[in-house]
């Protein structure tokens, strides 16, 4: 059937026939060359599945936990930067869309919305922690984070400085991205291409045009206009180790440091008491010919051995590749522009859609695996080519 989402590929050309050209650009680009961004997905390509035959595995169990929570699916949907941008729904939706599912879904400082707005979502919330301000602002938001009452805290360390993205500068909005009466009137044209997106923003009170007539705090206006919702984003962000170490003494409850690409980082991180590490390079947003996310998985799992739980995002586009990089030693993969997509296209509902399609593709290639549960997956299931690193095909 025309225009129905049967995979996250549907999702991103509704998403790119949806937005404008300098929102869709801002979803779907990476930096400089975007080569760790296609990276990011191609590596999964190299990693051939080991099935076991003749196995009744039954309906296959997808439950897992992540830091003593059990989740439905090892899926989480990761903090995206701007996604008011995307749909009214906001990270409203996003967050209604993970608890309708039973997974969790982490707040980004950038989203667009306070923590304090998005926290009625419900269902299992983490929140994302930049400090572009410093410790004292960190610690401001700290608090306000256990006010609202977020389960966990994930502290990005990939951003001393901004990627160099270039799909927004060629659209004049740069990095940081800001959207104003200024850059609205030169991408009239991309808007009025785009009546659907334009009337339903038009719609839920959000105005491109809109300029507030004297200064007031962007956390309280944000999400109320596209000026004060993009501008609501962070400059570099640059975490130390002592940093974290400053944050665990502030933050009681589980701590995740994202953005460690190499086993020794992941040490630095157990050792400055993180709880758990994210495998991430940023969806490539960052640095460009950093490895992919899939290939630096198995050197983080091997140097921490246990010690903490390995997430990891990046590249992640069908079920198979969550069950990839199961095998490979996470304990459960976040996802980013799959469900911006989702969203994109048909807001809450695509969010949705998105996790349906993934868990559907997961069940189907276990009982094909001869796999009974994604707690069984290990190294014997996968093929890991040399170059990926850790030990290949080891249970």
């Amino acid at each position: 059937m025309a225009g129905v989402i049967r995979n996250v590929a549907d999702a991103r050309r509704r998403a790119r026939r949806t937005l404008p050209r300098v929102v869709y650009d801002y979803v779907d680009g990476g930096a400089d060359d975007e080569i760790t961004m296609a990276e990011n997905e191609r590596a999964f390509r190299d990693i051939a599945f080991r099935p076991r035959v003749a196995v009744d595995t039954g309906e296959p169990d997808l439950t897992t936990t992540v830091l003593g929570t059990r989740v439905s699916m090892p899926v989480l949907l990761a903090p995206c930067g701007l996604v008011r941008l995307m749909h009214p729904d906001s990270a409203l939706g996003v967050g209604r869309a993970a608890a309708a599912k039973d997974t969790i879904w982490v707040l980004s400082s950038v989203a667009g919305v306070t923590l304090e707005a998005a926290a009625p979502a419900g269902g299992r919330r983490w929140f994302q922690l930049y400090a572009s301000g410093g410790r004292r602002e960190a610690e401001e938001t700290i608090e306000r984070a256990k006010a609202a009452g977020y389960e966990a805290l994930v502290v990005t360390v990939d951003t001393p400085a901004l990627g160099n993205r270039e799909r927004d500068a060629r659209h004049g909005v740069g990095t940081p991205m800001r959207l104003d009466a200024h850059t609205a009137i030169r991408l009239g044209p991309q808007v009025l291409a785009r009546p659907r997106w334009s009337l339903r923003m038009i719609r839920s009170g959000v105005s491109m045009l809109k300029r507030p007539s004297r200064p007031t705090d962007v956390a309280a206006r944000a999400g109320t206009d596209l000026e004060t919702a993009s501008s609501f984003y962070t400059h570099a962000s640059p975490f130390t180790w002592a940093d974290i170490a400053w944050v665990r003494e502030r933050w009681a409850k589980p701590l995740l440091v994202k953005g460690v690409l190499t086993g020794a980082d992941a040490v630095q991180a157990a050792d400055a008491g993180a709880d758990a590490v994210v495998v991430s390079n940023h969806g490539g947003r960052q640095l460009d010919g950093a490895a992919a996310t899939i290939r630096a998985l198995p050197e983080v799992v091997d140097t921490v051995s246990g010690r903490i739980e390995v997430l990891m995002d990046g590249g992640v586009r069908r079920g198979g590749d969550v069950l990839k990089a199961l095998a490979m030693g996470a304990r459960a993969v976040l996802i980013g522009r799959p469900y911006l997509y989702g969203l994109s296209a048909d807001g809450q509902r695509g969010v949705e859609r998105i996790l349906d399609i993934l868990r559907s593709e997961m069940a189907r290639s276990l009982r094909l695996l001869g796999c009974a549960s994604v707690s069984e997956l290990d190294r014997s299931y996968v093929e890991i080519p040399e170059r990926t690193g850790g030990l290949a095909n080891r249970s």
